[in-house]
């Protein structure tokens, strides 16, 4: 079961597995990070990147300085060890090819209980590192929660596992946060129907701007 509170145990415990993966990832892949300073260390959160290879979530929920939660494709909880894993680690799934109510319910739940929601508004991985567009979703998310935005880009993480190739590669990657993206201005001039589609607009404009600069 989901908890959006936790002990002090299981924090320590989390930010030891932070550590040891931040290690781990500086070895392999050298990792950059830019600007982190601007994640938020408090307070709700929607941290709104990319998507470009199977490791993004993992990267940035070791090096992102919050306990992060992320929703994840249903398919992962056919498996009795990895759905408990993830859960464990914040996870929740979400229904791609529908409206899933649950999942929207549990971003509020835990966005509500003051924690950071890892998106990736693009709803799935881009094969070949090319941005493709957000779904509306996360405008709907970000305008009903009022949440604060963080747009966050990753590069290099498409580079470690290549078709049709039968091994890992270790590319360098790149991390970058962005400025924070207040909506209260747009809520209160645009109709929530409006606002949710200037709010993605924004979003995605933002993550193509960091994307550029770390590509």
């Amino acid at each position: 079961m989901l908890k959006t509170k936790h002990s002090k145990s299981y924090l320590v415990l989390y930010k030891s597995l932070q550590l040891f993966l931040k290690v781990i990832f500086f070895i392999l892949f050298r990792v950059q990070t830019i600007d982190l300073f601007k994640v938020p260390r408090e307070g709700k959160l929607l941290i709104c990147s990319n998507h470009i290879g199977y490791m993004d979530a993992i990267i940035e929920g070791a090096f992102i300085p919050r306990c992060i939660y992320f929703m994840a494709k249903k398919e992962l909880y056919s498996s009795k060890i990895l759905g408990p894993l993830i859960t464990f680690l914040n996870a929740f799934p979400v229904k791609r090819q529908s409206f899933d109510r649950k999942a929207f319910h549990t971003s509020f739940e835990v966005l509500d209980a003051g924690n950071a929601l890892g998106l990736f508004p693009e709803g799935t991985r881009s094969a070949n590192g090319v941005m493709g567009k957000g779904k509306k979703g996360i405008g709907f998310i970000a305008a009903a929660s009022g949440a604060p935005i963080l747009p966050m880009a990753l590069s290099g993480t498409n580079k470690i596992i290549q078709k049709p190739h039968k091994r890992i590669f270790f590319p360098k990657i790149k991390l970058i946060a962005g400025d924070i993206i207040n909506i209260d201005n747009i809520l209160k001039k645009h109709s929530r129907k409006e606002a949710i589609d200037i709010i993605l607009d924004e979003i995605m404009k933002e993550i193509e701007k960091l994307y550029k600069k770390i590509k």
